[in-house]
């Protein structure tokens, strides 16, 4: 009977290892679309209303999804440190990352989202979550390379928008590999869809207030059809979708587990740059690109995911 049992708890494990790669991927694959969708609606929508439109459209979305599906509310010993992870996770993140992506190519974008796992290795490590080996630092060391090669490409010019989107896009970099680590240990107590809800509720205020002199002046009707569609894919399948995917699989996962994921993202974004928006990177770009990714895989362990199954 203890081997039946012994084996019934491997195959649960070995089922739930599979939902949590699948969950992963289909939100780096999310995340990687954004990028592309998010530069066809910057045509003619501007970033913080975007910002505003895509968190608050989210919010409301998820919401109703948690009251559909009867989560739980978030207890209410842990509502100040969620205002924390939203700023983390949503405000800064989203803010950064949409004022960068306007200022730098879609390319750019989606290889320096390649250094969350770094950014996440490095606060983990420092905030004594998880161990820094030193195949980790010698991977974090070649990334770090690659990002400062695609920086200098702009001759580390403040003038040129580029050089401070890319900046802009490593501190959203920053701000979200925070979230992830420090978020980790309430996601044990909670339910994703109620983490993730609350956050975006409490993430949504700081943005519409910082949002609201161009909400002012904006014109929906110079807004194009391609731009609302553009728009309606971002919410969807580019913030809710895979937002819920991550926080379900960080609830049973280690933080730099969940970082890893971040290779899908430039390998959909930049094939789909080169393909939809005609964007075409040069030979630096490349050299950086594969300075990230080789940096990525000499840090991550071949080791199989450590599974957390929540109680």
């Amino acid at each position: 009977m203890r081997a039946v049992a012994a084996a019934a708890r491997g195959l649960d494990r070995e089922r739930l290892a599979w939902k949590v790669h699948l969950a992963l991927a289909g939100a780096q694959t999310g995340f990687a679309l954004f990028p592309i969708f998010g530069k066809l609606a910057l045509g003619s929508i501007p970033p913080f209303v975007l910002a505003a439109i895509r968190v608050v459209s989210a919010a409301l979305l998820l919401e109703l999804v948690r009251r559909a599906s009867g989560a739980q509310p978030i207890p209410r010993a842990d509502r100040g440190r969620l205002f924390l992870f939203a700023l983390l996770g949503v405000s800064f993140n989203q803010v950064l990352f949409i004022l960068g992506l306007s200022m730098t190519t879609a390319i750019h974008t989606s290889i320096l989202m390649s250094s969350i796992p770094v950014f996440t290795l490095a606060t983990a490590a420092f905030l004594r979550h998880e161990t820094l080996s030193p195949r980790a630092v010698a991977g974090m060391l070649l990334a770090a390379t690659g990002a400062f090669l695609l920086l200098s490409a702009q001759g580390f010019d403040w003038e040129s928008r580029f050089f401070r989107g890319d900046l802009l896009l490593l501190a959203n970099c920053l701000s979200y590999s925070l979230f992830l680590v420090l978020s980790r240990p309430i996601l044990a107590r909670c339910e994703p869809l109620t983490f993730v809800t609350a956050i975006f509720r409490y993430g949504a205020i700081p943005i519409v207030l910082v949002s609201l002199p161009a909400i002012r002046s904006f014109s929906p009707s110079s807004v194009t059809p391609s731009a609302w569609a553009s728009l309606a894919a971002i919410v969807f399948f580019s913030t809710a979708i895979p937002y819920f995917l991550n926080t379900w699989a960080l609830a049973r996962t280690d933080a730099s587990r969940v970082a890893a994921y971040v290779f899908f993202q430039p390998l959909v974004a930049s094939g789909l740059a080169i393909l939809v928006l005609r964007e075409r990177p040069g030979w630096m770009t490349a050299v950086a690109a594969a300075l990230i990714l080789a940096g990525l895989a000499v840090s991550i362990r071949r080791a199989r995911l450590p599974l957390r199954p929540l109680p």
